[in-house]
Formats: C-alpha cells, structure tokens, sequence
C-alpha cells in the first residue's frame, strides 16, 4: 500500500498524518516539507524503542544540529521533572520556535513531549512519531497534552496542536501483543460508533491486524481510525 496522507482540518491549526510502510526512514524529509525553517531537531524517546528506529530518523535528517533524549518507559516518566529535563535541553542547545520537537513513542512520550513543546517560548514545533496502535490511532491526533501530578492523571496539560503525524506500522512489531489489542479496541470503538462498514471488514480480518501478518490490512485499519478522529477533534 502507497502511502496515505489525511489531513486534519483545524483552520490555521491543520496539519497532516502521513501513514506509510518503512516511512520512518523518509521521516527528515516529511518535515522539512511542513517546516521547512527548522534547522534544530530534539528526540524524545524512551528506552523500550529499538535503536533501529532511532538510527532511521536521525540518518533521515539532514541537519547537523540533531539530538537525542531518551527517557525511561511509562507513566513515571510523565511529570514536571521530566518536563523540565527536556526544556533544560532545548535551551542548552538554543532552540527557537522554528525549529522541532519529535516525539517517538506512544501516548506517556507524546503527551510529555507535546506539554514542553508548547510551553517553551509559548510553543516550538512538534512533531508526533506515534509507535504504539493506541497513540497511532488516538493519543497522537487531537493536540491533548499533559503530564501527572499528585493531585492525579493528566492534571496539568495543554491543548497544543502537531506540525505533523507520521505513522510507520512496522513499529507495531517490536509492541507486546497486550498493546495491540489495547490499540485494536479503540479501533473497534472508532468502527462500532462511527462506521459499520469498517466494523464488517475488522470482524474478518481481526487476526490478521491484531497479529500483524499482513501490513496493509493493519494500514487500512489504522487509516479509517485515524480518518474517524480527525473528524471529531
């Protein structure tokens, strides 16, 4: 399957998601596209991603002013010390509001990494590299940003837009099976509320995207998601 481009419409907010197989290793020139000013890259990612991935993003972008900051795993990453950790980064490098943020991860690196980015100097760049079915499907597309606090989950946050969201299925393999399926029932969700065609076609072909035999069925069913979403957000 070719590569799938839907476009969320949010006036001057608007911005793409691109879905494409191996697309990880075309990511520099996606960006470039959108923001063609950005001249400084941060990464954001956390130590459950293979360096594989890393390595196609960072050979992608052509950049030298390109950088890495990888957290540890989960929700414990998500707070206000992490928060200041990547804005101390941004300012030790001297990043502007030109350059770019990529988030590569599921929802924990992309809700941190979004907050910071649209807190420092009121807003950088950002960009959504989504590997999980549930931040490929959800998390990554609607601009909902936030880390936890004590007084509780997702108590601090903002609503800050992606420049782009690019999705490459083949991280999907490295994922346990558990967060498949977590990313399939919020496909079924989308299917069942919005779209009983797309629920007919998911009941045959089930095993085939919650196993990941077949990549273009798992595209298809991420691209009719992701459709759903951009149209409620």
């Amino acid at each position: 399957m070719k590569k799938i481009t839907i476009k969320v419409n949010l006036n001057n907010n608007s911005y793409p998601i691109v879905i494409g197989k191996n697309i990880l290793k075309n990511t520099g020139p996606e960006i470039k596209r959108i923001v063609p000013k950005a001249n400084k890259f941060l990464l954001i990612t956390d130590k459950n991603i293979p360096k594989s991935h890393i390595r196609s993003i960072l050979s992608s972008i052509k950049s030298k002013n390109k950088y890495v900051f990888t957290l540890s795993a989960g929700e414990k990453s998500k707070n206000m010390n992490f928060t200041n950790l990547i804005l101390k980064k941004l300012f030790k490098y001297n990043f502007n509001r030109d350059d770019c943020v990529i988030a590569l991860g599921g929802g924990v690196i992309g809700d941190l990494s979004g907050f910071a980015s649209s807190i420092f100097k009121r807003g950088v760049n950002f960009v959504q590299i989504p590997t999980t079915l549930l931040a490929q499907v959800d998390s990554s597309i609607g601009g909902k940003t936030g880390i936890n606090s004590s007084e509780g989950k997702n108590m601090i946050g903002t609503f800050y837009q992606p420049k782009l969201v690019l999705i490459d299925p083949i991280t999907l393999k490295s994922l346990p099976h558990r967060h498949l399926i977590a990313g399939y029932a919020e496909i079924l969700k989308y299917a069942l509320i919005m779209n009983t065609k797309f629920f007919s076609w998911l009941e045959k072909n089930s095993h085939s995207i919650i196993n990941l035999t077949d990549i273009n069925l798992v595209m298809h069913a991420i691209k009719e998601s992701c459709k759903s979403k951009a149209i409620v957000v």
